[in-house]
């Protein structure tokens, strides 16, 4: 559709109409109140004349998908981010409490790739409960624990 010059004109609404332009506007992704007011006009012309159906459903349901689709990739992209950040966390906490050779490493990686393409990607805490990646040693917690407090105690 060819965009046109903008002249401004008078119409008289009723309030009910106006706040709900006023509420709706962004929701359908518009820029203006007026952009939405123009998109509802041609909407329910379109619907009057069902001969010309193409001619505002196109352009509205791909406005419409874009607006839907641009705000589930930003929720996406800002909640991969957060899980990815407590995901850092964790293994910097785990990477310090726990020191693993490179060949010990590998073989994690591999078992780790063989299981989620296994489980189709929903890998969880019980299915590694019944069939854990063996290391070649335990990890010792309490000793830790105890190491920790002896050192806070030279500190103090």
């Amino acid at each position: 559709m060819e965009e046109q010059k903008k002249k401004k004109y008078a119409f008289w609404l009723n309030q009910d109409t106006k706040k709900l332009a006023e509420d709706m506007y962004q929701k359908d992704n518009c820029q203006s109140q007026s952009e939405f007011v123009e998109n509802a006009i041609r909407f329910y012309a379109g619907y009057i004349s069902t001969k010309d159906a193409t001619e505002y459903l196109v352009p509205v349901l791909t406005q419409v998908l874009r607006g839907l689709l641009e705000g589930f990739a930003s929720h996406l992209s800002r909640n991969m981010f957060r899980l990815a950040v407590e995901e850092a966390k964790t293994w910097n906490i785990i990477s310090g409490l726990i020191r693993v050779n490179p060949e010990q490493l590998k073989y994690i990686h591999g078992k780790a790739i063989g299981e989620v393409k296994r489980l189709k990607g929903t890998l969880t805490y019980e299915e590694l409960y019944i069939d854990p990646i063996p290391l070649e040693y335990e990890l010792d917690i309490e000793a830790l624990i105890k190491d920790e407090d002896e050192g806070e105690d030279e500190d103090e």
